[in-house]
């Protein structure tokens, strides 16, 4: 019988342009300690081999099975949910860069049957670009000594990964079906659509549109609350 600890198979994690080879291994280290099995690298800058092992310490298994691919987009278009990650927000917190907690994070997951998702961590020095955000549906980021805010990548990662598996291992409540992709998109169309009828200018359609997927990526929906919602936006 599968447990609750079991569907964090379904939680992937993507490296975008690693650069250094330990974070690679440290990073694979720290999804086995909290259940996590699925690793994309994602045009790795750098070597992903015997120093990756070595650090990776007993996730070698793990760091065996990578998949190495050039494809970002490809990576994302499998998975129902893709989290973004980023220390550096917004003071305004426009949609871009609007955020959720790692601990909001864990709430969201914990209290939906798991669809695929996919958790994307950003180059060492540059981060995920503005352009790369705009393809997650939510964006977490830790709070931190606003005086040196930036984390190493795999220690950022360790604190997400932490507060998933706690939510999830100790959550008991009422579950609901987490939506899928090709739902989010077709509502997000139908929105697109609808803003575009109004006469709104392509500016305002894209900003309405990512902040429209902003909060639909970080509440508590279900499929079928967005289903519901495809029918009242298509009437």
């Amino acid at each position: 019988m599968m447990t609750e600890l079991d569907k964090l198979a379904n939680i992937a994690v993507g490296m975008v342009e690693p650069l250094y080879e330990i974070n690679i291994g440290y990073v694979a280290r720290a999804m086995k300690n909290f259940g996590l099995k699925k690793l994309y690298i994602i045009s790795p800058r750098c070597d992903v081999g015997a120093v990756a092992l070595k650090y990776s310490a007993h996730a070698q298994d793990l760091l065996l099975g990578t998949f190495i691919t050039k494809d970002l987009l490809q990576v994302i278009n499998r998975y129902d949910l893709v989290v973004g990650t980023t220390g550096k927000v917004s003071m305004k917190r426009g949609p871009l860069r609007r955020f959720i907690t790692p601990e909001e994070l864990g709430d969201k997951l914990a209290t939906c049957h798991l669809g695929k998702v996919l958790i994307l961590l950003g180059r060492e020095d540059i981060g995920l670009k503005n352009e790369e955000l705009k393809l997650c549906d939510v964006v977490v980021s830790i709070p931190a000594n606003p005086e040196y805010p930036i984390m190493n990548v795999s220690h950022a990662a360790a604190i997400i990964f932490y507060e998933i598996y706690k939510k999830i291992s100790n959550y008991k409540g009422p579950k609901r079906d987490m939506p899928k992709r090709e739902e989010i998109e077709v509502l997000l169309k139908y929105v697109r659509d609808t803003l575009r009828k109004k006469g709104k200018n392509k500016d305002k359609i894209k900003r309405a549109v990512l902040a429209l997927k902003r909060i639909l990526g970080s509440c508590k929906l279900s499929s079928s609350d967005v289903r519901l919602l495809i029918e009242i936006i298509k009437k």
